[in-house]
Order: structure tokens, then C-alpha cells, then sequence
């Protein structure tokens, strides 16, 4: 499961960064989505293109091309 698959309501454990584009990667670590880090979806975009994240109590938007690059897994 990746960030593009984030459902409403549910908190999520990120297990891994799936990106080899070191930009990207260090994008992510940036604004602390990095592996062990809880997310939760606050809203998607009309279109679905985009998400709104709330990690380590920052929102965050991401494409959702980039939010494939990141697995999580369902802790709540």
C-alpha cells in the first residue's frame, strides 16, 4: 500500500521510500515524511491528483505521483 492509497479517517505507519530520484528522497525527509513517521489523510483534491497529509503536526500536499513512492501500512 503507498500514499496514493490513504483512506479517510485512518492512521498510517510509513515503512519505506520507495523513490531512486535523490531529490525526492530528500524532498521527503524535508518535510519529515521519512520511515517510522505516522500519517493521516486530511483531503484529496477534486481531480484526485492531489493529497493533503498531516504528519509530525505539519499538512502537507503531495501529488499524488510522488505519494506512490512511499509505502505505509495501517496502524489505527
Amino acid at each position: 500500500m503507498t500514499l496514493a492509497d490513504i483512506k479517510q479517517d485512518k492512521t498510517y505507519l510509513i515503512n519505506k521510500i520507495n523513490t531512486d530520484d535523490n531529490i525526492l528522497r530528500e524532498r521527503f525527509v524535508a518535510l519529515g515524511i521519512c520511515v517510522g513517521t505516522s500519517v493521516r489523510l486530511l483531503e484529496r483534491s477534486i481531480d484526485r491528483a492531489t493529497i493533503a497529509i498531516m504528519t509530525n503536526n505539519t499538512r502537507i500536499a503531495l501529488r499524488v505521483s510522488e505519494a506512490r513512492e512511499v509505502s505505509i501500512r495501517e496502524i489505527a
